[in-house]
């Protein structure tokens, strides 16, 4: 049985296009700090660390959801190929599968980007700390040093965040080409069997 997959496709796309952007706003939250560091203050620092704290929270639920809809949306889309008497159940084939290599390329840069970014920011993180435990308190602030440190975290963010923002973009081209193919199939199984008195559903 053929089974419908475009509401599986779009949940997936606005799932994957919303969890990059979430981690690309995460690239740009030292400037949150930054602006605290501008007027020292326990009001300030709080607005900055709640953008910090919802930003990964909204990043985990995106997350867990891109992988939900993209797991339903692959799973429907490889029982329509056993529908269509396919023996491969691969998603993509020909030119096609040049998206899948340009996927897990950039999703394997840009996790290796965030990895690396992560452990080069090491350093920094004892300094971070004191700096955002003096906003806090509304103690003065080396405000070189707080470019430094904040700038620096913002500049180690960034590769990862276009990478995963290419990976997301790239996925996006997958999932609807892949469904584009579907439905395609699909229009022409429904044209073949209307011109032999019969129907499909979808």
């Amino acid at each position: 049985m053929i089974r419908a997959i475009s509401h599986w496709a779009t949940a997936a796309m606005a799932a994957v296009a919303g969890t990059a952007l979430v981690y690309l706003l995460l690239a740009f939250l030292p400037l949150a700090d930054l602006w605290a560091a501008r007027d020292p203050g326990p009001h300030r620092a709080a607005l900055a660390a709640a953008l910090r704290i919802g930003a990964w929270v909204l990043l985990f639920a995106l997350a867990v959801t891109t992988a939900v809809a993209t797991a339903g949306w692959a799973a429907r889309a490889r029982s329509n190929l056993v529908a269509f008497g396919l023996r491969s159940r691969r998603l993509a084939r020909g030119r096609t599968a040049v998206l899948v290599w340009l996927l897990w390329g950039s999703a394997f840069a840009g996790a290796g980007a965030a990895l690396l970014g992560l452990i080069a920011g090491l350093d920094d993180r004892a300094e971070i700390g004191d700096v955002r435990d003096r906003i806090a308190a509304g103690r003065p602030i080396d405000h070189d040093l707080a470019a430094h440190l904040f700038g620096r975290q913002l500049v180690l963010g960034l590769p990862a965040a276009a990478l995963f923002v290419l990976a997301a973009a790239v996925a996006v081209l997958l999932i609807g080409r892949v469904t584009d193919v579907q439905y395609g199939r699909i229009a022409r199984l429904r044209a073949a069997l209307a011109g032999a008195g019969g129907t499909i559903g979808a």
